[in-house]
């Protein structure tokens, strides 16, 4: 999958780990910034790869049903339950990543 590989690399400035057999991918972010789901999604798609779920791992602080992502300040609505559990890294679920402006994330307990 070179052209997988080309794409996150690119995205993310890390070599991701692909596994074909569980069919997933993973990548770290190199550097702080801010993420763009849909043009990951676009971008799986010129792959001839099929998304069919996005996880996300990161620091982030919960407020006002909003989850901001930190350090870079970015910010997605919540959807579901927050827990009452402290702690700022989080394993979010990327909903509706296909429109920029319906983004939202859901806490993965």
């Amino acid at each position: 999958m070179p052209a997988l590989e080309r794409l996150l690399r690119s995205l993310y400035g890390s070599t991701p780990q692909i596994d074909l057999d569980k069919k997933i991918a993973r990548s770290r972010a190199a550097a702080a910034q801010a993420f763009d789901f849909h043009k990951l999604g676009d971008g799986m798609k010129r792959a001839n790869v099929d998304l069919m779920a996005i996880t996300l791992q990161a620091t982030a602080e919960l407020k006002s049903g909003k989850a901001v992502l930190q350090p870079t300040g970015q910010s997605f609505a919540l959807d579901g339950a927050v827990p009452d559990a402290p702690g700022a890294r989080r394993t979010f679920k990327v909903l509706d990543w296909k429109d920029p402006e319906k983004t939202r994330l859901q806490i993965v307990p």
